[in-house]
């Protein structure tokens, strides 16, 4: 089996800046907030181990670029069953058009939890991003909001109770009520 690594670059410094800051956790790396559906960092993603150990088999990633991920992290684990993966790219900048991707991921976060893939019903999913505190955050609330029909402030004290650390920046917080308005049209 390949282990995914980091790769040379900006990425790799950014990872590496993360792990010297903030102790290294293993019972941080994903929050399961609701069942079945994990929010976590890119350690997480990193680990295949652990992600079996927890029975994922869907990751959405969200952020550009590999982050140090190898495609053998996604292609088999030592089950020999691949993870299904998606990537958005998305940066954690105000600015950015998260509003323009939501569905995307939403669909796939519901296509995961519904069984609607091959693999059918009990299925996980890793929604993450480098922290696990902005991006991936948004997505899980986006999901929450148009699933559950709650607020955007409902949502983020959901996810809050389970990963403390978890906040949207202030530009996508705007576009997370702009969805939220979106799906109490429909």
């Amino acid at each position: 089996m390949r282990v995914a690594c980091f790769n040379s670059g900006k990425q790799d410094h950014l990872v590496n800046a993360i792990y010297k800051t903030e102790p290294f956790r293993m019972n941080e790396l994903m929050n399961e907030i609701i069942p079945g559906l994990y929010l976590g960092d890119i350690f997480a993603a990193r680990n295949p181990s652990y992600l079996r150990n927890h029975g994922v088999t869907h990751i959405l990633t969200i952020a550009r670029g590999s982050l140090g991920l190898l495609s053998s992290t996604f292609e088999s684990n030592d089950t020999g069953a691949p993870f299904k993966h998606r990537q958005i790219e998305l940066d954690d900048l105000p600015d950015e058009k998260l509003l323009d991707h939501l569905e995307n991921g939403v669909d796939f976060i519901d296509s995961v939890l519904s069984g609607n893939f091959s693999e059918g019903e009990g299925c996980k999913v890793l929604v993450h991003c480098l922290q696990g505190m902005s991006r991936s955050t948004s997505f899980v609330i986006a999901y929450l909001v148009w699933k559950n029909k709650v607020t955007v402030g409902n949502a983020l004290e959901m996810v809050q109770e389970k990963r403390k650390k978890a906040r949207p920046n202030s530009g996508f917080y705007r576009q997370l009520l702009e969805w939220e308005a979106r799906c109490k049209e429909d």
